[in-house]
């Protein structure tokens, strides 16, 4: 029996050795971990930047806690209300990878995931994971670091002021026809590309309308690149002469070369066209008037192109108005033959329904016939013909119209991309058939809905650069800016912004620019200038409220979510879940806010 009890004896002291000295102080180590880390993050709730979510946190633990043989890490994930979990980074306390301050390692790492709609409750959690020598893990209880995420970025507002254009039809009674091909810089020589426009020119010849007179100009920007070419305006206009007169001679069975009137000009080192630009562009009416200043003072035209380097808006003459003021314009003098809008649209009804053959209808005239009536379905199948017929900018461009008008009906997301796909297919081709501003704004609104973010913006500047009526390039400034708040490059925004002009959608997002920059301030004054177009915006009384909430002004919050929730009921429900409001839950001046 004493044997029996000594042996034992002997066993449990073996165990408790091996407890102490393997997994015992493998689980101690890691409570000690989990009690005595600190763990702060930074913002304390989360925003939303553009389509990510940025988050910084920092880890401290006491420097004896890092055994030599252990590592330990800590996890970062966020936790939806679902109980879904996605990985956000890690904290690895690997030697060389932390710092030392008073007796404790420390790591801050920044990190961001992407947002959508599902994560906006849930938390942003932490987990420490510590691995002893022989591989296995203990893992520390996981921690909130931050509840969570604020959506006040994606209040952002749209001009998207896409237009069909007028049938050539119409207005080709009296009017010449105007091509404006774009060269490259110090170039005279003609391209076969995209852009250029050179296409809808050769789709002219070959049309093979009767031609009397065709005057074409050509032109420079004031760059040092373009004035340092001799005669680079004349060069330009003369190879454009050259090219007209072989292809008339080789594809036009309608027109003789020698029987049609040239006319050839160039303005160089003349700055009328870069002065007709700039009143035709999104400055302000002080930078213009600067630069009209020193184009229209003494000296040398060099002379003057250095003082424009110098000004505040020389950025945007390199960006938007040089780069369009490489071209030579060419203009058309032709014989057009109308028929009555009767005889057309029936025609083109029966073409539609396989009744009689497409060559009954020019394809002019089967776009026209496509304005002559209210049904879409009908439009659709008129234009179908006409761009089947004939690839030509407009026909092109309305098809791509009606693509975006269903897409902008339509429920099921599969369904809207693929309407939306087709819609920018038939807006690039009618853009690079005739670059106009409104064509390429066009483009880019239907990537910007489609969520082609870099191919927007790309078309966005291309719009810009291309000039055009200022309500036009007010509308394109403002979408431009929009989609820059959607993706987070506010400082960029700011930029396009300044050139948007006063509309609804401009103001707006000026307020909300900025209120993401901390200026509530400003973004009060912007919001209430928005009030005075639009008393009763919803939106912009729910921004109000929230910046009430951020300033823990509660007279705001009342007033403005009560006229928010009078004017969009379904804010009331929004106000409930926005994070935003997350202190104001239980107080009199939320509540008496939801009440209309």
């Amino acid at each position: 029996m004493p044997q029996l009890f000594l042996r034992s004896t002997q066993t449990v002291l073996v165990l408790l050795l091996l407890c102490a000295s393997s997994g015992c102080t493998f689980s101690k180590l890691a409570k000690k971990l989990e009690r005595q880390q600190t763990l702060t993050v930074d913002p304390k709730v989360l925003m939303t930047r553009g389509q990510l979510v940025p988050v910084e946190v920092k880890a401290e633990v006491p420097q004896h806690l890092l055994k030599e043989d252990y590592r330990y890490g800590i996890r970062i994930y966020y936790k939806n209300s679902k109980d879904v979990q996605e990985h956000v980074g890690s904290l690895g306390f690997d030697f060389g990878e932390y710092n030392f301050a008073d007796g404790k390692a420390y790591m801050q790492r920044s990190f961001g995931f992407p947002y959508t709609p599902s994560k906006a409750r849930g938390n942003l959690m932490a987990q420490g994971v510590l691995t002893n020598p022989k591989g296995k893990v203990r893992y520390t209880k996981p921690v909130i670091l931050a509840p969570g995420i604020r959506t006040t970025a994606t209040l952002v507002k749209h001009a998207f002021a896409a237009e069909y254009m007028p049938g050539e039809y119409k207005n080709e009674s009296k009017d010449p026809l105007t091509f404006t091909i774009f060269f490259d810089q110090g170039s005279a020589n003609l391209r076969q590309a995209e852009g250029t426009n050179i296409k809808l020119l050769d789709d002219f010849i070959l049309s093979n309308k009767k031609t009397s007179k065709v005057e074409i100009l050509g032109v420079h920007s004031p760059e040092k690149e373009e004035t340092s070419e001799r005669h680079l305006a004349a060069k330009r206009a003369s190879a454009l002469e050259k090219y007209i007169k072989q292809k008339l001679n080789a594809e036009s069975y309608v027109n003789n070369p020698k029987e049609v009137a040239f006319a050839v000009t160039s303005r160089q080192l003349q700055w009328d066209t870069f002065l007709e630009r700039i009143q035709n562009s999104a400055l302000p009416k002080d930078q213009i008037a600067q630069i009209t200043n020193i184009v229209q003072s003494k000296g040398t035209f060099a002379e003057k192109e250095e003082q424009l380097r110098t000004l505040p808006a020389y950025e945007y003459l390199e960006m938007y108005v040089y780069p369009v003021l490489r071209y030579a314009q060419v203009t058309v003098d032709y014989v057009p033959n109308p028929r009555k809008d009767y005889e057309i649209y029936l025609l083109a009804r029966k073409i539609v329904e396989n009744k009689t053959n497409t060559d009954q209808l020019t394809p002019e005239e089967m776009q026209y016939a496509a304005t002559l009536t209210p049904l879409l379905a009908e439009k659709k199948k008129m234009y179908e013909i006409a761009v089947a017929t004939h690839m030509q900018w407009r026909a092109l461009n309305n098809l791509g119209m009606i693509y975006l008008e269903q897409a902008q009906k339509e429920l099921k997301p599969k369904a809207k991309q693929s309407l939306l796909e087709n819609a920018i297919l038939n807006f690039r081709y009618a853009a690079h058939r005739q670059p106009t501003a409104q064509l390429f704004y066009n483009l880019a609104i239907a990537h910007h809905q489609h969520g082609d973010e870099l191919e927007a913006l790309h078309n966005y500047n291309y719009g810009v650069r291309l000039g055009g009526p200022l309500p036009v390039l007010h509308q394109l400034f403002t979408d431009k800016a929009a989609l820059e708040l959607e993706v987070g490059q506010y400082d960029d925004a700011a930029a396009s912004l300044a050139y948007a002009g006063e509309g609804h959608a401009a103001q707006f997002n000026r307020a909300l620019l900025y209120f993401l920059k901390e200026n509530y301030e400003g973004a009060t004054s912007h919001a209430q200038k928005v009030l005075e177009q639009k008393p009763y915006d919803a939106a912009t009384h729910y921004l109000l409220a929230v910046i009430g909430a951020r300033t823990k002004n509660e007279a705001l919050i009342t007033q403005h979510l009560k006229l928010a929730v009078q004017a969009d009921a379904s804010l009331a429900g929004k106000a409930i879940e926005d994070l935003e409001f997350r202190d104001y839950h239980k107080t009199p001046a939320f509540n008496n806010g939801l009440h209309k």
